[in-house]
């Protein structure tokens, strides 16, 4: 069993990709857990689309501020502060913003 445990964005290592910018909170080796569970927070960058996600687990995202698109198999859902999606295993997903700001999310991620 995982002990309890914390951490701070700015104590986490961001990942940079074309389209977005994403950093694991949860889940990480600082911060473990069990079963894949993870949390983290990302920010779409981009005006378009970049290359579609694909993950074996499923995931779900929140959206804390901006606004923009998730691509989400052959749907596009508005992204706005509030809107939460549900991502099932294997669906091609991606996110893009349609404001001056970035799209910031929060996901997580569990075993199926």
């Amino acid at each position: 069993m995982s002990e309890p445990a914390w951490t701070h964005l700015e104590d986490c290592a961001v990942s940079v990709f074309a389209d977005r910018r994403s950093a694991d909170l949860i889940g990480t080796d600082a911060v473990p857990t069990t079963s894949g569970f993870n949390v983290g927070v990302a920010w779409y960058t981009a005006t378009e689309f970049g290359e579609p996600q694909v993950h074996d687990d499923q995931e779900a995202v929140y959206v804390v501020s901006g606004e923009g698109e998730l691509r989400l198999a052959d749907d596009v859902v508005p992204l706005r502060p509030g809107t939460a999606v549900y991502v099932p295993p294997g669906t091609r997903h991606g996110g893009r913003r349609t404001a001056e700001e970035a799209v910031m999310v929060v996901y997580t991620h569990g075993a199926v």
